[in-house]
């Protein structure tokens, strides 16, 4: 069943709020890791700051295609390297990571190998019930397209 992509675009931005803590997966060379990482969030991108002595820093590097997970949303897009945390740049997304994330901010963003990172969001899948029958809406950003569809219960019994 198509729906307004805007819409439910709107329902998962609404439930995840400006910043989340997410499950962050990686891969490189069959070798896939998963993390969690304080994220924000901002009009179909999500940005964290990390290290470039870190394995997902390198994975990120080899393959930048990545997915992440938070309650019952998974996402997946293309992972870019925007440049030192503290670059100039990255000022407006930075003063909105340090008000959510002051610790880990001063904590690891003036080490010179700290790093911000952008996800442009490509697809997102949200699971849910209706009525106990589970369904899942696929939203497609590219495509700017929303659908639901039942997920199918085989009752074994």
């Amino acid at each position: 069943m198509e729906l307004d992509y805007q819409v439910e675009l709107e329902k998962i931005y609404t439930h995840v709020g400006e910043c989340k803590i997410m499950a962050l997966a990686t891969s490189s060379q069959n070798h896939p890791t998963v993390r969690l990482m304080s994220c924000i969030i901002r009009e179909n991108k999500i940005f964290f700051q990390t290290g470039t002595d870190l394995i997902k820093y390198k994975q990120i590097c080899e393959n930048n295609r990545v997915a992440l997970c938070v309650d019952n949303i998974q996402m997946e897009g293309i992972a870019d390297i925007l440049g030192r945390t503290n670059d100039k740049k990255n000022s407006a997304i930075i003063d909105v990571y340090k008000k959510h994330y002051k610790d880990s901010y001063e904590t690891y963003a003036h080490n010179e190998t700290e790093v911000l990172i952008e996800i442009v969001l490509k697809k997102i899948i949200k699971w849910d019930y209706e009525n106990g029958n589970p369904y899942r809406i696929f939203i497609d950003i590219d495509s700017k397209q929303a659908r639901k569809e039942m997920y199918p219960i085989k009752n074994i019994l």
